[in-house]
């Protein structure tokens, strides 16, 4: 009999190598130094952090990702705080063995984009293995104690019940432990019901945290599930839970950091403070976050950000940045300054968001000239920016401008009935619209509008979930001229192509929607033949017999959109299939998964291009003395049928992907967790273009931490790359990194340093120090200095060392 426990345990072995890989550099980069994943649990987001080496040049980072065997990527901004950009997974997207992902990093000056990794990002991106969570508790109701409950030991009564139909669950070898101590013989077992009285276990408490585990059995003797829960023990003088005195708990952390870098021999210093504190009062509390840089700029969107909100069981509210979660269709990943509040109120729910999520920045002069010059200037054909706006500057002179940003104001309404984690039925409205009267110049102020319903269905504990959302949309492109007059549908729709019926048809339909949005010639969709603008899906989610099975078909209309959701795809129409077993007493966790897609929602393309991908990977968590083991395979193509036809238009790609991870733990006069990495792809194009590519990456990594207070890394990445462009590129480099971290003066005083060679196509040494002392337990300095020496960064272009030096004063209270 194989316990869960030790399975557990090799999940967290495989959780922890991965968290340390991740702060290894397994890609060349000048701008990304470190990548830190969360703890994966059930259920719940995967937090992500990435600190930046360098900040001078960002405007903004984004992060792409996607499930293993899928076709497209999903993308969220990660909002960026002093030196790191972090955010949240949705949990959603954590069912397959492998997160693969990759990030966009967009240039403050020029706004153009750059990949992390820089080679072929989307057919080789990084990945994070995602081991199998424990599932929710499918089969024990507990009575008492209850999760997190404080009570003295003599009221500690442990009852729960057994509530499932399953006839291969052996119910009388239930196993009970308490603290690790078997008390299952002192149980009082009626039918379903399990009691244990404390009398019978008195010596298995412990004073503070105690932990129930219950353990059930199939008719084989074999572990067929189990559910953990806490509790609290109180001693004499203290109060239960329900009796602790209200008092005001609170936290408060204040960081500020000075930070100075030498990028190209242009130096950069940036000034930064942030205070977060929460505070609690029994089930009512407050958060505030403020942080400012002397990033701040007219001239760019909020670097400066604020909240403030207050929370309780039923009410959420705050004012400030913040990133409201609606519907996928409707708003998500997008940040607000203004209102952001959610109402449960049981079987009514409702969430509002109002405020701006784009800030007005005014157009500027970019020349001046007399007016009797105002014809040449516009029609010189070398002028730099062709965009630019014509208006007079002064009583004497016209001036050339270039296009502020209009403030974008938002208000998003979702109202459900039901359960938010469970059953329940929900109706957006989303409504955004630029002021036009925001800023001095600018073109084309635009608006839209969506609608929107989502479903869920969650059934027998959220194991049998049917669920689904579909979304409206009306953008208008250019309101700047108003809504359409009487006079205006006279002029634009006239004979022979309209009639006077047409046009009253028209005025019709313009009363009505203009009460919603801006009605004029610039709105989407003019047409409603094959719903342009209409988005849906429908999923279906089953956790039966150790499966766990995901089916979801989805269309997105080519013109749909959402101001709220940029970065969902559209014209794109298909299905997806998704099955995760687990067999071998939970050892052996086996993926596989179908999709195909094809675009061409509206029928306007001369040509359908139909995207397949086929994967499958088998996962091994053994719980004799032996590696981890995952292994996948994908296989994915593109093709839109005019090879023969139209070959210059032609798409007829294969992609195959092989991935393999190794990780153990070796105790070998230390601990060590060490882990191996090997990927490679190959895009085979058959079409007369000829665009083939291949990449390999291998990667071997030891975390290493000794019994004095010692924690050492070492990775080793080598990156193979040719490319097709039509000419041939080949790029190879290899990385070693090592990195050290010692504490000492009774942990008072940390240092930790690193250095990283790269050699080959890619020539350079990082090498980073820092030292932080602590005045009082909460109370730090560090000191950070980091140089990067540039020999040679092909394909990037060759540039200076450059220096980066911090220091940063950190006080929680």
């Amino acid at each position: 009999m194989i316990s869960s426990c030790i399975v557990q345990r090799n999940w967290i072995i495989a959780i922890a190598v991965t968290f340390f890989i991740s702060l290894a550099n397994a890609q060349v980069s000048d701008k990304i130094s470190k990548i830190t994943f969360g703890e994966v649990k059930g259920g719940e987001p995967l937090s992500i952090q990435v600190d930046l080496a360098k900040t001078v040049e960002l405007e903004k980072i984004e992060i792409a990702y996607r499930q293993f065997g899928q076709r497209e990527y999903k993308r969220m901004e990660l909002p960026i705080t002093s030196n790191a950009a972090s955010g949240s997974i949705p949990a959603t997207e954590l069912a397959s063995t492998f997160l693969e992902y990759y990030f966009i990093l967009f240039d403050k000056q020029s706004g153009s984009e750059e990949t992390y990794p820089l080679e072929n990002p989307i057919e080789h991106p990084l990945t994070f293995t995602l081991p199998e969570t424990q599932q929710e508790n499918q089969y024990i109701v507990v009575l008492s104690p209850e999760d997190n409950e404080r009570l003295k030991i003599e009221d500690a009564v442990i009852s729960f019940s057994i509530q499932t139909t399953e006839s291969s669950i052996d119910k009388p070898a239930t196993k009970v432990y308490l603290n690790g101590s078997d008390v299952s013989g002192n149980a009082v077992i009626s039918d379903d019901l399990f009691v244990i009285s404390p009398p019978n276990i008195i010596s298995a408490f412990k004073s503070g945290s105690n932990t129930i585990r219950v353990e059930l059995f199939d008719n084989a003797g074999k572990s067929f599930s189990s559910y953990s829960w806490k509790f609290t023990t109180i001693g004499e003088g203290e109060a239960p839970e329900s009796e602790t005195p209200s008092a005001w708990v609170y936290t408060t952390s204040i960081q500020m950091e000075t930070r100075h870098e030498t990028i190209a021999k242009e130096s950069t210093p940036f000034n930064r403070s942030a205070i977060a504190s929460t505070g609690s009062y029994g089930n009512f509390s407050l958060i505030g976050r403020l942080y400012v840089t002397n990033e701040e700029k007219d001239n760019r969107q909020p670097q400066n950000r604020f909240f403030i909100g207050a929370e309780s069981r039923w009410l959420k509210i705050g004012y400030g940045d913040s990133y409201p979660t609606f519907p996928e269709l409707i708003m998500s990943g997008r940040r607000l300054r203004g209102l952001n509040s959610n109402l449960t109120l049981g079987f009514i729910n409702v969430d509002l968001a109002l405020g701006s999520i784009v800030r007005k920045i005014d157009g500027r002069a970019i020349r001046t000239f007399p007016l009797d010059s105002l014809n040449s200037v516009q029609n010189d054909a070398a002028r730099p920016d062709q965009t630019g706006l014509f208006a007079p500057f002064d009583n004497t002179l016209w001036a050339e401008y270039r296009y502020g940003t209009y403030q974008r104001d938002v208000v998003a309404l979702r109202t459900s009935f039901g359960s938010r984690e469970r059953t329940h039925w929900g109706f957006s409205y989303f409504k955004a619209k630029d002021d036009v009267g925001s800023i001095k110049y600018g073109i084309k102020p635009e608006e839209n509008l969506v609608v929107g319903s989502d479903l869920l269905l969650s059934f027998d504990n959220k194991n049998f979930e049917i669920s689904g959302q579909g979304a409206f949309s009306v953008s208008n492109k250019d309101i700047s001229g108003g809504t359409f007059t009487d006079t205006d549908i006279d002029s634009i729709f006239r004979a022979p192509n309209f009639d006077e019926d047409d046009r009253d048809r028209i005025r019709n339909i313009r009363d009505i929607v203009s009460k919603y949005i801006t009605v004029n010639e610039n709105i989407v969709p003019l047409s409603l033949e094959n719903l342009p603008t209409l988005a849906y899906q429908g999923g279906l989610s089953l956790n039966y017999f150790n499966n766990s099975f995901k089916f979801l078909y989805l269309r997105n209309g080519n013109n749909f959109e959402s101001f709220g959701q940029t970065f969902i795809r559209t014209d794109i129409v298909g299905y997806n299939i998704a099955d995760r077993l687990r067999i071998i007493d939970n050892q052996v966790h086996i993926t596989g998964g179908f999709e195909r897609l094809e675009d061409n929602t509206a029928k306007t393309k001369a040509a359908t291009t139909t995207t397949t991908t086929t994967n499958v990977s088998v996962s091994y968590y053994p719980s004799i003395n032996f590696p981890n083991v995952t292994v996948g395979y994908l296989l994915a193509s593109n093709t839109n049928g005019l090879t023969s036809t139209k070959p210059l238009y032609a798409i007829d790609d294969v992609t195959n992907r092989f991935l393999v991870q190794l990780g153990k733990e070796i105790r070998l006069g230390a601990r060590h967790q060490v882990t191996l990495n090997f990927s490679t792809s190959a895009r085979e194009d058959q079409t007369a273009k000829n665009l083939d590519t291949r990449q390999t990456t291998f990667g071997l990594s030891a975390v290493t931490s000794y019994a004095i207070p010692l924690q050492t890394i070492v990775n080793l990445t080598l990156n193979s790359s040719k490319f097709s462009t039509p000419l041939e590129v080949k790029t190879s480099y290899t990385t070693l990194y090592a990195n050290a971290q010692y504490r000492m003066m009774e942990d008072k005083l940390r240092w930790s340093g690193s250095v990283s060679p790269t050699f080959g196509d890619v020539q350079r040494m990082l090498i980073d120090a820092s030292t932080q002392y602590f005045f009082y337990k909460n109370f730090s300095a560090q000191a950070r200095l980091s140089l990067y020496l540039n020999q040679k960064q092909s394909p990037l272009p060759d540039s200076y060392n450059d220096t980066i030096w911090s220091i940063i004063l950190r006080a929680d209270v």
